[in-house]
């Protein structure tokens, strides 16, 4: 993400898009194991929806504490006072 704020299509988009990518991966694997045998054909299948569940988790999850993290730096380092803009200095104070 490129800047503090969190656009929730993004999220949505990005979140989405990560699962798919797994599916369209597991798809052939499956495909290729139903040839061989059909219940293990599903349990690949379940594994891969599980997989799929399990990145699209991660890929939000990821997104959004980054977002927070930028917040929070962006809202504290605006909260610091500026030393220059108190108008003192050490050699004012002597």
């Amino acid at each position: 993400m490129s800047g503090a704020r969190l656009s929730i299509a993004r999220l949505a988009v990005v979140t989405l898009g990560s699962g798919v990518l797994v599916l369209v991966v597991s798809t052939p694997v499956v495909y290729a194991v139903t040839r061989v045998s059909p219940p293990a054909a599903l349990v690949v299948a379940v594994l891969a929806i599980v997989a799929m569940i399990a990145v699209m988790a991660l890929v939000s999850n990821r997104m959004v504490n980054r977002a927070v993290a930028a917040t929070s730096t962006a809202s504290a380092r605006a909260q610091r006072p500026d030393p220059a803009a108190l108008g003192s200095t050490e050699a004012d104070q002597t």
